[in-house]
């Protein structure tokens, strides 16, 4: 797309003297209060590109003894003068050779809005259009695929996730199981060490049984030698 790299304008309507000198690439504002010259720079770019028929009622500033002046470097190489008394048009292409506004017009388009023809246009063709002139109309479609790759990329992950979640929801639940995962030897150990224990209880608890076997059997005998010996006293 073809970009302003250079404008100077002096005596055009509101504005004295102004050059502006728009960065390679990135957006430039032209702003200000209301009445100070604003409108008259746009104008004074579509009077020096778009020719005569876009040359305002009164191109000259109020009280200025100095016609107007337009000077317009373009990013091909083009040059665009307008100045002196009837404001003549000099065009100066990139080899050097002086043109007029027929070459002007070849490409002015690309600069400035066709509003009747835009007007009349589709919704989609008003969007082409302002898409070209801010310079993103080549990559359109490639944001678009973009965005349809992304959109996918999402939707399917959605899907995924939606199928985790549902299955996870027909997976039995057991309120008592551990929150953390167990590994199988501590289980193993753990068991061992169980089995280790019940076996100690139980030599345990046969031994106590041995005990209190002995115990009653030790009784028993006491109670026999107590009888003999009542037995005995008696008879003496």
């Amino acid at each position: 797309m073809i970009k302003i790299n250079k404008l100077e304008i002096e005596n055009v309507k509101r504005v004295k003297a102004v050059k502006i000198e728009p960065t390679a690439s990135g957006l430039t504002i032209v702003g200000g209060n209301n009445r100070q010259g604003k409108t008259s720079v746009l104008d004074a770019i579509a009077w020096g590109l778009g020719g005569n028929k876009y040359r305002p009622s009164q191109p000259a500033r109020d009280g200025s003894v100095v016609p107007p002046y337009l000077h317009i470097v373009l990013s091909n190489g083009l040059i665009v003068e307008r100045k002196g008394k009837n404001s003549d048009l000099k065009v100066i292409d990139p080899n050097g050779q002086k043109g007029g506004q027929q070459l002007l017009d070849s490409f002015v388009e690309e600069l400035a809005i066709d509003l009747p023809k835009f007007m009349n246009a589709t919704s989609k063709e008003k969007a082409n259009i302002l898409l070209r002139i801010i310079g993103v109309g080549n990559k359109l479609h490639e944001l678009e695929v973009k965005e349809k790759e992304l959109y996918n990329q999402r939707h399917t992950i959605g899907q995924i996730a939606d199928q985790k979640a549902k299955f996870a929801k027909e997976q039995p639940y057991y309120p008592d199981a551990p929150k953390e995962p167990i590994s199988a030897s501590e289980l193993i150990r753990q068991q061992q060490e169980i089995l280790a224990r019940n076996g100690e209880n139980q030599r345990k608890r046969q031994r106590v049984a041995e005990i209190q076997a002995a115990h009653a059997s030790q009784k028993r005998e006491v109670e026999r030698l107590k009888s003999l010996l009542d037995e005995a006293i008696a008879k003496y």
